[in-house]
């Protein structure tokens, strides 16, 4: 008689854990209490359980060890995708995991390549079907946004976009239906966080650049510099020349006053009445002319030093320049490299 009674309470507990586990799972894995949505950043290279953990950090889900194995259950531990995500309020972990692996219909997935143009970003947004003319105008209402670095940027009728530098390049991921403010909002919070992430204030304050000119000098660099390895130098010698108070003389910000991007420029074009022509004017253009990435951010601030003042693009096919002291070693090495040039078009 007592092994019966063993027997029925050893089935009564497994029956009561058993229970209670599969209540445990189901609460951990229903949606959050969260009331707002809530943006998440996935960095190329995170694990499963990096994610996990900042996802139970902000209360998105309630045991990080459980998401991680419901994603493995899945098969979906290495289809994460990187990106800053807006994780909606009532996102339960099934939700929420294919949000970050393959993006659920109702996501909008925007990829933003460092070094585009807000024009250029409003162009892809056309191709999505949304409109790129309202993000532009979205771009230009600086006092839209109540973020305390924006009211550093100069507002000056000069400059093309007013938020033209500070549109954070990187993959955004948000509901679809998103407003173009709400957009810009994304991009300006993922630009502030990337300032505080690297501590660029103390090094502001230590080179006596103001925010705008950093943020300008990066975009000259992103636009001109094919081989990141070269950002510094390149950096080096936009310093130099400002330093001596020579003009800059930088193809990208003519292309930037052209408004289009020509694949060679003429003399003609080197006379464009712009305030973004360096040919013309002395010191840096009014604004940003692009949308930098933290490389060339950081190159900005860390420029190396050396003796150059010109460079030249080589015509090798790989990416790099001729750096020269002088402007009779520059036309040497524009003389060599229209020898590239020559020796590449007739290999071909």
């Amino acid at each position: 008689m007592k092994w019966l009674l063993r027997l029925f309470f050893t089935f009564l507990m497994v029956g009561l854990f058993s229970a209670l586990g599969y209540w445990y799972v189901e609460h951990s894995l229903s949606p959050s209490s969260v009331k707002q949505p809530v943006e998440v950043e996935v960095k190329p290279g995170d694990s499963i359980l990096n994610v996990g953990r900042e996802l139970e950090r902000k209360e998105l889900i309630k045991d990080d060890f459980l998401f991680v194995a419901y994603a493995f259950l899945k098969g979906r531990t290495k289809d994460l995708k990187a990106g800053v995500y807006e994780v909606p309020p009532g996102s339960g972990t099934p939700e929420i995991l294919n949000i970050f692996t393959d993006g659920s219909q109702n996501v909008m997935r925007l990829t933003v390549p460092e070094g585009f143009t807000a024009e250029k970003i409003a162009a892809v947004l056309d191709k999505k079907g949304l409109d790129g003319d309202e993000f532009l105008q979205a771009v230009n209402r600086k006092e839209d946004y109540p973020d305390s670095f924006v009211k550093e940027i100069p507002s000056d009728r000069k400059r093309r976009y007013q938020l033209e530098g500070y549109l954070y390049p990187i993959t955004y991921n948000l509901p679809k239906g998103t407003d173009s403010k709400h957009l810009v909002q994304k991009m300006l919070q993922q630009f502030e966080r990337n300032m505080e992430r690297e501590g660029i204030r103390p090094k502001l304050k230590e080179q006596n650049l103001t925010m705008d000119e950093w943020v300008t000098i990066a975009s000259i660099i992103e636009r001109e510099g094919k081989v990141e390895e070269e950002f510094p130098r390149i950096a080096g010698v936009i310093y130099n020349r400002l330093k001596v108070g020579k003009k800059l003389q930088v193809d990208a910000t003519v292309q930037y006053a052209l408004g289009e991007q020509k694949a060679r420029l003429l003399y003609k074009d080197l006379e464009i009445k712009s305030p973004y022509n360096t040919y013309r004017i002395k010191g840096l253009p009014p604004s940003p002319i692009s949308n930098p990435g933290p490389k060339a951010l950081r190159a900005a601030l860390e420029p190396e030093k050396h003796p150059y003042f010109y460079y030249v693009t080589r015509k090798d096919g790989s990416g790099l320049h001729y750096f020269a002291r002088t402007e009779k070693e520059h036309l040497q090495n524009i003389e060599r490299s229209k020898k590239e040039a020559a020796k590449e078009d007739g290999s071909q």
